[in-house]
């Protein structure tokens, strides 16, 4: 996976890493972090992929700490935040993009890191009723349903907290990925 390659070199490897798979799905990106040396927490509203990941894990040889519940559910670990939050292709779950980008900025600790790939809306051909959804998210920023927020939004929501780095990829029209080091002191 050359993602965990490029994320290695931007924290400086990921040997006891505390990372959280926000979204962690069917855990293959929590079980590759896990076999670099990381220290997992796999975090999914899904009991069926928390079967799979769990299945993948001890597959691999591996220990992931399992987490259930809706991405916003994850405040829960803010006591204790993360080197890297790693968020890909989940966003339009959460509730709302605004208060998301603050939970998912809030769980990465000083001087740690985010990584968030989300669709954008030219992921899909939007018709019919949803259109007013995907409508109503980027020019309001109401959600109704599960609209991937438009071009930029991401990024622009995460800038408004104190980043020591970003790094943005808006090489694909469908999808937006963004990298940032939270700041190491508040106010830099």
């Amino acid at each position: 996976m050359a993602l965990l390659g490029q994320l290695e070199q931007w924290i400086g490897g990921l040997k006891d890493k505390r990372i959280l798979d926000l979204g962690g799905g069917p855990g293959q990106y929590s079980v590759a972090f896990a076999q670099r040396g990381a220290r997992v927490t796999w975090h999914d509203v899904s009991r069926t992929y928390q079967t799979i990941a769990s299945k993948r894990a001890a597959e691999a040889g591996v220990n992931l700490d399992f987490s259930l519940g809706y991405l916003e559910n994850a405040q829960r670990f803010i006591g204790s935040p993360f080197d890297l939050v790693f968020v890909r292709l989940v966003w339009s779950y959460c509730r709302s993009d605004r208060a998301f980008a603050k939970l998912v900025y809030s769980l990465v600790k000083p001087g740690g890191a985010a990584y968030i790939d989300s669709h954008t809306p030219v992921f899909e051909e939007v018709r019919g009723i949803r259109r007013l959804s995907y409508f109503l998210n980027n020019y309001l920023g109401w959600k109704i349903g599960h609209p991937h927020p438009p071009h930029g939004r991401v990024a622009r929501l995460l800038h408004s907290y104190p980043v020591d780095l970003m790094v943005l990829n808006y090489s694909s029209s469908l999808n937006d990925k963004i990298f940032i080091v939270k700041a190491k002191v508040a106010g830099t």
